[in-house]
């Protein structure tokens, strides 16, 4: 693309697949119902959008679980049942990944949790001797910034940290409401529609 000279990726969706189902039935198999309700219905306020802004830790996570639901089980349990939702990055993925970092500022951006972000980092992006600081120049997660997608604050910093103009930088995420959010800046957008599509892109 014309004028690009980063590339800023979001995680799920873009790189990490995705499923929601498992993550359900993962909950469903520890009797988490009401759990298993907020990923159904995609709802993001209260208990995911805390976790995922970094209000509450991980520990206090695992208790509004059981407060909610209950049910006395395990951090580690519930910690599992919440991965379920990631399913990998495919090695296509990753070695396109370090192709592009040869030619472009590469940046990811992600909402997310502590819980999925390690698992990331632990079994995701181990690949052919690489960890994932090989893949990217910076990582911004929204737990860590305190701001999530899709408002502008967090696509204003994650520029200024860079140190990077937005005409120049291309955002590839898999919700229009997050590329939408980051266009009045002047950041190239590709709404990702299907998890491989950036595969196709011209870059």
């Amino acid at each position: 693309m014309e004028g690009v000279r980063n590339i800023i990726f979001d995680l799920g969706g873009v790189l990490a697949g995705l499923d929601g189902q498992r993550c359900i039935d993962a909950f469903d198999a520890l009797g988490c119902e009401k759990v298993s309700y907020y990923v159904e219905h995609h709802l993001t306020e209260d208990l995911f959008y805390n976790i995922e802004v970094g209000n509450i830790s991980t520990e206090d996570f695992c208790d509004e679980v059981r407060r909610i639901t209950g049910r006395n089980v395990s951090d580690e349990q519930i910690v599992w049942a919440w991965n379920q939702l990631l399913t990998g990055i495919s090695e296509r993925r990753l070695e396109k990944l370090l192709r592009l970092r040869g030619k472009y500022h590469l940046f990811l951006l992600s909402n997310t949790n502590d819980m999925h972000w390690q698992l990331c980092v632990d079994d995701f992006f181990t690949f052919r001797g690489n960890r994932v600081e090989n893949f990217f120049d910076r990582i911004f997660l929204s737990y860590k910034m305190h701001l999530s997608k899709p408002s502008k604050d967090i696509y204003e910093e994650v520029l200024r940290q860079a140190n990077i103009q937005p005409a120049e930088t291309l955002f590839i995420d898999d919700s229009k409401t997050n590329i939408e959010g980051a266009s009045p800046l002047g950041i190239q957008g590709y709404w990702n529609a299907h998890i491989n599509d950036w595969l196709a892109l011209d870059l």
